[in-house]
């Protein structure tokens, strides 16, 4: 008994001695590493046991710290669209693992496994999709969802084959007139089949851009941009570096520059209006407004917002303009000089001004800083909107979904690139952000990234011929 008693207190001292020295034991972390499927981006470590973690967000970083040690700094780059960069180090007497996005943290979780003891990380991803549509004999739409410079995008694409029967013509907000409206009415009023956003504009009512409705002259730009140009025989052209100029000259000669189109004018402007503009010129007092009709002179007015009228136009001028146009009188006439600086541009049936120019002979091209585009256009990641031709003539429209977890939008370039890859032989860009939109069969597509349509004064539509 005594001899029993004396081995278990051996026993219990062994125990008492060796309890610290396990409890003073860490868990060491090694063995970093990654995986990836089309569901899942995995990170994982390998430990002797498991030890405590926390977990925190900062920024487009994950950081787990862990209750262990590390035997080195390790470091692991997925190729992967969704994580840049993983690295376990030692941080003060625990160790961490630090995970970096390419855009903000994504849904993770993590969990233990045993036999072995390993630590894992999952962060979902997007399911990559493609799916397409017949809409009309010779026009598809293709939803795509899927990664593009390690970022998720959606992606709408029409597709119209050459001599499908369809074509394309520019519909305006409202009836006739270039106020805004819903991409929906829009397409719905003008019986088209598909439509997307097509020009820039302010918020006051203005067209930013060149924009000609069966030969009718809409708006205008006198710095270089590139159009979509439609022809008598609906062929499409995409054409750089469009320009306008339009001039006035009187009975005795003397000459004065149209400086804008159905625009609200300013000092010393010199401003081109018709019916397309509202019912009126909605013009102050300051200035002298002209009438013209088959180039004639019919009324000239010092009281301003002169009425607009089918098959008239109104030069309304403040200052210098003002003073020229005060040197008419009903019954003159007059000669008015316009154009785009290209001839395709000149005799077309419809142009639609946007830019920049994005693809050129099959190649990427952006030319936003010749055209003068903004910088909140030209730089920076948006949903956008695009329009290309491929060398047979196939003419592909472009909407890409933006500012959301699912879709990161594109920059110019990127966007170039990826009209590239559909086999565009020349792309433009269209007014993007939150006017970006789809329509097809009367159903908006995409997401437009205001949470709702935004009204907008110029669409694009196809239509059955």
């Amino acid at each position: 008994m005594r001899k029993y008693v004396g081995q278990k207190a051996i026993f219990i001292a062994i125990c008492l001695i060796l309890l610290p020295v396990q409890v003073a034991m860490a868990a060491i972390l090694s063995n970093l590493r990654s995986g990836s499927n089309d569901e899942r981006t995995r990170l994982v470590v390998s430990t002797d046991y498991i030890p405590k973690y926390s977990e925190s967000v900062i920024g487009k970083q994950l950081i787990i710290t862990f209750d262990a040690k590390v035997k080195k700094t390790e470091i692991v780059k997925p190729q992967d669209p969704l994580v840049k960069r993983a690295v376990l180090e030692r941080f003060n007497t625990q160790s961490r693992l630090i995970v970096d996005f390419y855009r903000k943290v994504p849904k993770y979780v993590v969990f233990s496994l045993k036999q072995p003891n390993r630590i894992v990380v999952d962060f979902k991803k997007i399911n990559p999709q493609k799916r397409s549509l017949t809409i009309a004999k010779g026009v598809t739409y293709t939803y795509t969802q899927t990664y593009l410079e390690a970022k998720p995008e959606t992606l709408h694409v029409l597709e119209i084959a050459p001599k499908s029967g369809y074509i394309l013509k520019p519909i305006l907000g409202q009836d006739n007139l270039i106020h805004k409206g819903i991409l929906t009415q829009m397409a719905m009023r003008a019986g088209a089949v598909a439509a997307v956003n097509a020009s820039y504009f302010d918020s006051e009512v203005w067209v930013v851009g060149n924009l000609m409705l069966d030969k009718k002259w809409i708006s205008a730009e006198d710095s270089p941009h590139t159009a979509l140009v439609i022809d008598d025989r609906n062929e499409v052209k995409i054409i750089p570096n469009t320009t306008y100029v339009g001039q006035i000259r009187r009975p005795d000669g003397k000459i004065a520059a149209i400086t804008g189109l159905n625009r609200s004018r300013i000092t010393n402007d010199l401003i081109y209006y018709n019916d397309a503009y509202n019912t009126s010129t909605c013009t102050n007092v300051y200035g002298t407004e002209v009438r013209i009709e088959k180039n004639r002179v019919t009324e000239v007015s010092n009281t301003g917002n002169l009425t607009l009228r089918p098959n008239t136009i109104v030069l309304s001028g403040n200052g210098t303009a003002a003073i020229f146009l005060q040197g008419l009188k009903v019954g003159d006439r007059v000669s008015i000089r316009q154009s785009f600086g290209i001839p395709a541009a000149n005799t077309a049936k419809y142009v639609v001004g946007a830019g920049p120019l994005l693809v050129d002979k099959g190649v990427r091209n952006v030319q936003s800083a010749a055209e003068y585009i903004a910088s909140d256009i030209a730089k920076g990641r948006s949903p956008r909107t695009a329009i290309g031709i491929r060398s047979d003539g196939t003419i592909l429209v472009v909407v890409v979904d933006g500012r959301s977890s699912v879709s990161a939008g594109l920059t110019l370039d990127e966007l170039a690139d990826y009209m590239v890859k559909l086999h565009a032989y020349k792309a433009m860009n269209f007014d993007g952000g939150g006017s970006s939109e789809m329509v097809v069969g009367g159903n908006v597509v995409n997401v437009p990234s205001d949470g709702k349509e935004r009204p907008i004064r110029v669409a694009l539509g196809v239509f059955a011929r």
